[in-house]
């Protein structure tokens, strides 16, 4: 196996939490663990149609969204919970969500 095989299988099995993952770095994120071989790739925002959208594009065997405000403490204990149920585990949680303003 050649050195770059090996590297797209780095998270052969996780299971990754993507917070912001409907847009930008976020979107970017969830491709590449996505493409690096991970089993289930979350992407929690409250963009639902992009966030779904994002989802649908990686592969809904593979990634899944959730809509999760992470600025309410039970909304993200209830991902987590769910997560836990449906794949038995969580390896990666990345945190990207942010509040973005345009300056008029």
């Amino acid at each position: 196996m050649t050195e770059p095989t090996m590297s797209l299988k780095k998270l052969q099995g996780k299971v990754a939490i993507v917070t912001g993952g409907a847009t930008g770095i976020g979107e970017g994120t969830a491709h590449l663990f996505a493409q690096h071989g991970a089993h289930a790739v979350v992407i929690a925002d409250v963009q639902d149609e992009k966030g779904r959208l994002v989802a649908a594009l990686i592969g809904l065997d593979r990634c899944s969204y959730y809509h999760c405000d992470v600025a309410d403490e039970e909304q993200v204990k209830a991902m987590v919970d769910w997560i836990m149920q449906t794949f038995g585990q969580l390896d990666i949680m990345f945190s990207n969500a942010g509040i973005a303003s345009s300056s008029d």
